[in-house]
């Protein structure tokens, strides 16, 4: 023992040396630099909608903090120089980069002003829209413009619509501009016209109140306008639009136009509807489709006629809306299904729906009897159809038509109210999913199986392919094969659409693909399905480290493509062209690589052709796992990190030769001292190795103690290099902020078994705890635990356990596992049962079956053990945890005189996601914490609580 005891005290010792070494600069340095405060959780920036042009000439970002104005980044690769644009709102770019489009508006502090003068929302400035030439960084502005769209392939084009004056509308001007002189006109003045010069009345009556369009050619900036615009669409690769258009004296009537954009000539190809929905045009814009009313209706669901025109006639082909022998008796064709188009444009797919059942108006409000009757044998709960009532109203089942018989094929029923096209929706084959007859067991599963059929799309035939099957297929890119992940025997099956066999992937391989940690008593989920080789040749699929070649109908056949379980490095594919169907690894691919044991990352280059497997970029970071690549070029965007470094945006190519940081979002990080983290292990107390992180105080002197927060949920150590800016987050202390004012961070893995999560959890964090004491650095007097939700529930377990810790906030926990096994995830509507017996709470039988399983992992029965303070958050709309679990936690501890103090936020969910709540709930965290562990002030919200009075007046900070 006490060699065992020297062993120990030589450790330390020498962990006391090094970590001198590492921090002792920081010490000093930490010493200088400011303490955070509240305010700082405002002054971070985050990184958004960052884009690169198709040729890698220009990047675009935007810098975003809590609250406060947006502003654009414009990189120009070039001048290698980045612009700055305060106070925008939607941002965009041309393909080639050579245009930036954005709106903007009045500066935020500006903007609050005006509202607390009370100023009407109408009265308030509106946003304006820019478009910027970038090469001579000049710009056309428009005023009062707050959307735009830019044409998404060929790019030439920017779609705007805004409010016109009375003085505005006259019949026609266009706007000339030359893109080289456009830091001439900063604000140009736009009109409408009418391209069909429909004669005016002299009826001062405005029935036509819509916004006019404009489309502005970039490279001319020419405008072409059309007025009294209700909707419109643009192809996808070809510069075609509809448009509905208003007219009319005396009421309103809507004319469909249609036309090349670069011509400005509009032809109509419809009128004298009473509404128009859903305009839709092929991808080539050769084809045209939409909903239309020839009279005006106040039915809910309205008989909707479906027009298809296309551009080499002079009439649409009518789908009518009554009387069709397409549609079932008593349905409609809806608008609640946007009109798609098959990739080959022979087909087109709307939504049909049955009539509902319509309230009579006549009966009074005093006569409507308003009763929710349940019946046990209902497929779902009703408090799962009232959570989803307004998605089921405009529930739609899928018809296919094809142009070329006129012939349509229903794909939905509400039998089988789901199905999947293959090959784009060209494919011959379509699946049809049955869930219906097992819907009434997702109460306690969680998931359900489901009955799959396979319909013929030519012949009509449908055959049975599997009955009750635990998974959720998909086809393969050309339609050859579906595939799915076995849920109930952990394999992956395909099924041959052609041959009509079921086979299943890598049967005999070394490999197994189901999740090897999986710790919650229902059967493991998969790793995941990379994709296709071409010819949906061979499967690529994931296991825990490797990326594995699998052939569908060959169950001897297996290749392994990385070597990651050597070194315990998990090798993923990195998608950079979001268009591709087919992986190509034997012409390069990349592979985002993370490390099991450092917890950091790296990119890898593999070419299975010429056997080639290399590291492109390593370190001890965080790499981001998605690499934004310019279509055209070897232009490479992507950011690293760590707890100290912020995920600024680094410019590079394919080869990773060079690297180029293109964004300093937070230069103000070098103004505050900043803590340390580091992975440590231990023996918990059933002799297994435990992992955790560790994080430092940011003035960390290995003479001194320090209070302690234990934070955790379950396993956390793989984002140890995580960075953690300041940010008042809605259930969790911030890291950085708290390491900033002097608290060491401590967050253990969980691992855990069936039917007692709370002893695991208390193995594994009051072992963790009883290590770290050994080091010196922690006052064993001032220790806190925090958690949200399931590390919620868990810090209320351990409260019940140990009186070691001085203060403790639980959010959203569950204290009495009885009556939450009983309650509603009232968000979904969704019973809770699932939980305990199958996925989180990990018990794995129902109440009935073990009724003490239930009772001993309660904290409730053991409140009289409660010695420590307890702050609970927990909110009244809360839809995931029953509030009411909060109340009963609070209730136990005032009944026993135990000190505790609820938060909640009227309205708020599972955790406050305002602004001002967010901010307000971490500032009281921070006073409770400091008050307990710093022997700060004690807050009045703390002295005296507040009354429905004081609520929404006094903050008593």
């Amino acid at each position: 023992m006490k060699s065992d005891q020297k062993s120990r005290n030589l450790l330390i010792n020498i962990r006391v040396l090094l970590i001198i070494c590492f921090l002792g600069s920081s010490y000093l340095s930490a010493q200088t630099k400011a303490k955070m405060t509240p305010e700082v959780y405002s002054l971070w920036n985050k990184i958004k909608n960052v884009k690169i042009s198709d040729n890698g000439h220009t990047a675009i970002y935007t810098l975003e903090r809590e609250i406060g104005d947006k502003t654009l980044a414009i990189y120009d690769k070039g001048r290698d120089t980045t612009f700055y644009i305060p106070r925008v709102n939607k941002v965009g770019m041309d393909p080639l980069g050579r245009y930036v489009i954005y709106t903007h508006s009045l500066s935020y502090d500006s903007l609050r002003i005006l509202k607390r003068r009370k100023t009407p929302k109408d009265k308030l400035p509106k946003d304006s829209l820019s478009i910027l030439f970038v090469p001579a960084m000049s710009k056309v502005t428009i005023e009062n413009c707050d959307n735009f769209e830019i044409a998404p392939e060929y790019g030439e084009y920017v779609l705007f619509t805004k409010e016109l004056k009375v003085s505005d509308q006259k019949d026609s001007i266009s706007v000339q501009a030359d893109s080289t002189k456009m830091d001439k006109p900063d604000t140009i003045q736009i009109e409408a016209q009418d391209p069909l010069k429909t004669k005016k009345s002299n009826d001062k009556k405005e029935v036509c109140k819509n916004k006019a369009l404009f489309i502005y050619h970039l490279n001319s900036a020419h405008i072409d306008t059309i007025k009294n615009v209700s909707s419109y669409s643009i192809a996808e690769e070809a510069p075609q639009l509809i448009c509905a258009q208003c007219y009319g004296d005396t009421a309103a009537y809507y004319r469909v136009l249609t036309g090349k954009m670069k011509d400005g000539l509009w032809r109509e190809i419809g009128n004298d509807f009473r509404q128009v929905e859903n305009l839709s045009l092929d991808k080539n814009g050769q084809i045209a489709a939409y909903l239309t009313l020839s009279q005006v209706s106040k039915a809910q669901q309205p008989p909707y006629d479906l027009r298809i025109f296309n551009m080499q006639d002079s009439v649409a082909h009518i789908i009518s809306g009554t009387n069709n022998k397409l549609l079932p008796q008593d349905w409609v064709i809806s608008k609640d299904k946007k009109l798609t188009w098959s990739d080959s444009s022979k087909r087109l797919f709307y939504g049909i729906a049955p009539i509902l059942p319509v309230a009579d108006t006549t009966v009074l409000d005093d006569e409507i009897v308003n009763v929710e009757i349940w019946k046990t044998d209902m497929p779902r709960l009703y408090t799962m159809m009232e959570a989803s009532k307004e998605k089921d109203r405009k529930k739609t089942y899928t018809v296919l038509y094809d142009l070329a018989d006129q012939h349509a094929v229903q794909l939905e029923t509400p039998e089988a109210d789901r199905s999947l096209t293959s090959n784009k929706g060209d494919g011959k084959y379509v699946l049809q999913i049955k869930t219906i007859p097992y819907q009434k067991s997702v109460t306690w599963l969680g998931d359900i199986p489901s009955d799959l059929y396979l319909l013929d799309t030519e012949t009509g035939n449908r055959m049975l392919i599997a009955s009750k099957e635990w998974g959720h297929p998909r086809f393969s890119p050309s339609g050859k094969y579906l595939f799915w992940w076995n849920k109930q025997d952990s394999i992956w099956k395909t099924f041959d659409t052609e041959l009509k066999l079921t086979s299943i992937l890598g049967l005999w391989s070394v490999s197994k693909f189901a999740d090897e940690e999986n710790d919650v008593p229902d059967k493991a989920g998969p790793y995941g399905f990379v994709g296709w080789m071409e010819g949906d040749s061979l499967a690529l699929i994931y296991d825990r480290y490797d990326i594995w070649q699998l052939k569908p109908g060959d169950p001897f056949y297996s290749y392994r493509m990385t070597s990651g379980r050597e070194n315990n490095e998990v090798h993923r594919y990195i998608r950079v062209d979001d268009k591709e169907d087919y992986i190509h690894p034997e012409k390069g691919i990349f592979l985002h690589v993370f490390d099991e044991d450092s917890k950091a990352d790296k990119y890898r280059y593999l070419n299975t052709t010429l056997d080639t497997s290399y590291v492109l970029f390593s370190g001890n970071y965080r790499l981001t796992p998605r690499l934004i690549k310019a279509r055209n070029e070897d232009d490479i965007i992507f950011t690293k990190e760590n707890f100290e470094v912020f995920p600024d945006l680094i410019w590079t190519d394919t080869l990773f030769s060079s690297f180029n940081k293109i964004s300093d979002a937070n230069p103000q990080q070098k103004d505050y001292a900043w803590g340390k983290g580091e992975l440590i292990q231990w023996k918990n107390y059933n002799g297994a190795i435990n992992k955790g992180m560790l994080f430092y105080p940011a003035d960390f002197d290995p003479e001194r103690s320090y209070p302690l927060i234990v934070n955790f949920y379950e396993k956390s150590s793989d984002g140890l290099l995580n960075h953690r800016a300041p940010e008042a987050h809605r259930s969790t202390i911030n890291y950085t902020y708290y390491t900033n004012n002097g608290y060491f961070i401590f967050n253990p893995d969980i691992s855990y078994g069936t039917g007692h999560p709370g002893q695991d959890c208390f193995d594994a964090v009051e072992s963790g705890v009883d290590y770290l004491l050994t080091t010196g650095y922690i006052d064993a007097e001032r220790m806190a635990l925090q958690g949200h939700s399931w590390g919620g529930y868990q810090v209320a377990y351990l409260l019940t356990k140990t009186d070691r810790y001085r203060c403790a906030e639980s959010g959203a926990p569950v204290v009495n596992m009885v009556s939450a096994y009983g309650g509603i995830r009232w968000e979904s509507g969704m019973s809770r049962m699932f939980q305990y017996e199958k996925t989180q709470s990990r018990l794995g039988v129902t109440l009935w079956d073990d009724p003490s399983v239930y009772h001993k992992n309660s904290p409730l029965y053991e409140m009289t053990e409660v010695t420590t303070p307890v702050l609970i958050l927990h909110n009244d709309h809360d839809g995931a945890v029953p509030w009411y679990q909060g109340i009963e936690y609070f209730l136990a501890l005032r009944r026993l005189n135990k000190p505790a103090w609820l938060l909640n936020y009227n309205d708020e969910p599972h955790w406050p996601v305002k602004w001002q709540n967010r901010l307000d709930f971490n500032i009281r965290m921070e006073q409770f914490f400091n008050y307990y562990l710093k022997d700060g002030t004690l807050p009045l919200w703390m002295k005296e609580g507040n009354t429905p009075l004081e609520k929404g007046i006094l903050n008593k900070y």
